[in-house]
């Protein structure tokens, strides 16, 4: 879900759905259209060597729609398993730049912190460089030595 100031990312439904979708290509997609092609490839063609040519054409036509079929089967089972690695990258890169915000994050507040904590002992020790400067004028001027 987005909207004008940020973007959320459910990682854990995007992992779920990457490893479902790689399952399915894997054990289904993949072997089923193998398994598709194998039995189109055993039948012999039917009317190529025919003399009728209104035959011919139409055996023509049937195995240009079957290789169609077959090299489509083979483009969704490759931009299937193309998606699964992209969500699954997705999830990583995702992890890894919030990590990687949330390790700069801490850095800046530590690194603030730092100064703050240094600010405050230098605002501390010109503190009491100014009442030891103090005292030694009102000292001095009292006729101290």
């Amino acid at each position: 879900m987005a909207d004008q100031h940020k973007i959320e990312i459910n990682a854990t439904g995007m992992k779920d759905f990457s490893a479902k979708l790689q399952s399915y290509v894997d054990k289904d997609l993949a072997p089923g259209g193998e398994r598709i092609k194998n039995q189109l490839a055993m039948y012999p063609t039917f009317g190529v060597h025919t003399a009728s040519p209104v035959v011919h054409q139409a055996a023509v036509q049937y195995w240009e729609q079957m290789e169609a079929a077959m090299a489509f089967l083979d483009a969704l089972t490759h931009n299937a398993a193309v998606l699964a690695r992209t969500a699954q990258e997705i999830v990583t890169t995702y992890r890894d730049v919030d990590d990687h915000s949330a390790t700069f994050l801490r850095g800046v507040v530590s690194g603030a912190s730092t100064e703050v904590s240094q600010a405050e002992r230098a605002a501390q020790d010109a503190d009491q460089r100014a009442k030891r400067n103090e005292l030694h004028e009102l000292h001095q001027a009292r006729g101290g030595k």
